[in-house]
């Protein structure tokens, strides 16, 4: 028993420092006080359980605007120091929503397994084809790594798109 209370603590040990995000989420260098684009495609997401978005301690979207939610997600992440303000713009011709939320800068927790965010909330954008979509989120008193979904309207799966990230102190 004490061998196997020993290993468990071990593992722990080990996945935790050495935790990071999912393969399948795209790891961003943002820098503080600066504009930065990224660019990527539907196509390289994957369908998401949207029930996550609905919980009322994320808030992301209403049942009613789950469609423009529910093709391919491409996940995106990086982290900002406290006291961080982060817009972020999305650029495309195709049918695509934005979301994001902030989490502790130890956290990894990616959809569809998140279950809480940072008191900012979760904040989301599903404009008409055409219009800019673009999102707001601030760091409280503490480093938070930001989660950036695109998502495919209608289930969408493909199409490009840019990302424009704005960071202010």
């Amino acid at each position: 028993m004490k061998y196997l209370i020993c290993t468990l603590l071990l593992f722990i040990i080990l996945f935790s420092a050495n935790a990071q995000f999912p393969k399948h989420v795209k790891v961003l260098n943002v820098e503080l006080n600066n504009t930065t684009v990224f660019s990527g495609s539907l196509s390289e997401g994957k369908y998401v359980d949207l029930r996550f978005g609905m919980i009322n301690t994320i808030n992301c979207y209403t049942k009613e605007q789950k469609r423009f939610f529910d093709g391919h997600h491409v996940l995106h992440a990086f982290e900002v120091p406290a006291e961080t303000k982060v817009l972020v713009e999305l650029i495309t011709r195709g049918d695509m929503s934005i979301y994001g939320y902030m989490i502790d800068s130890k956290s990894y927790i990616v959809p569809p397994y998140v279950e809480h965010v940072s008191k900012s909330g979760c904040a989301s954008s599903c404009k008409p084809y055409g219009e800019l979509d673009r999102i707001m989120i601030k760091s409280g008193n503490i480093p938070m790594n930001v989660i950036v979904g695109v998502a495919g309207i209608d289930e969408a799966n493909k199409g490009a798109f840019n990302l424009k990230i704005t960071t202010r102190k």
